[in-house]
């Protein structure tokens, strides 16, 4: 088992991470560093904040984020936090729950916290929530995942 990162080296190694990834041709989305921002935040041991804008493109037919949307935030945002914490080597998702306790609204900045579980030898369990800046008491959504790791 893998000891739990002090934030500060954790978000060192997730910046190192996305600014490599950042140098790929990929278009999926979300791509962090350009839709999603590494927050620098001296916050709990495994743990690393990131920011998002949510605008018009992310709605359901309800006029608030779809679900879906939602899911791919958690999702990078963890599997960001377990392949920093596990040495900068992807780690894809094994398995992923997200819970939506509140509709994420439109053209709003959210915040999404990101915590370290647990880290084994073959897999990382993360936990996220998700919330307006400036509102963390309010969560809109929460999510867990078990991440794969290759060494």
């Amino acid at each position: 088992m893998t000891e739990i990162m002090p934030s500060g080296e954790l978000r060192r190694r997730a910046a190192e991470f996305i600014a490599q990834r950042g140098q790929s041709n990929a278009r999926a989305w979300p791509q962090v560093g350009k839709d999603i921002a590494l927050v620098d935040e001296d916050g709990p041991a495994g743990s690393l904040l990131f920011a998002c804008h949510t605008d018009e493109s992310m709605s359901n037919p309800l006029g608030i984020v779809h679900g879906g949307v939602t899911a791919s935030l958690v999702d990078t945002c963890m599997g960001v936090t377990c392949t920093a914490q596990c040495g900068g080597v992807p780690t894809p998702t094994i398995t992923m729950t997200v819970n939506y306790a509140r509709p994420v609204p439109l053209d709003a900045d959210i915040l999404v916290r990101t915590r370290t579980v647990r880290v084994g030898n073959t897999s990382g369990q993360m936990q996220a929530e998700v919330f307006l800046a400036g509102k963390p008491e309010e969560v809109l959504a929460t999510a867990a995942g078990v991440y794969a790791i290759r060494r």
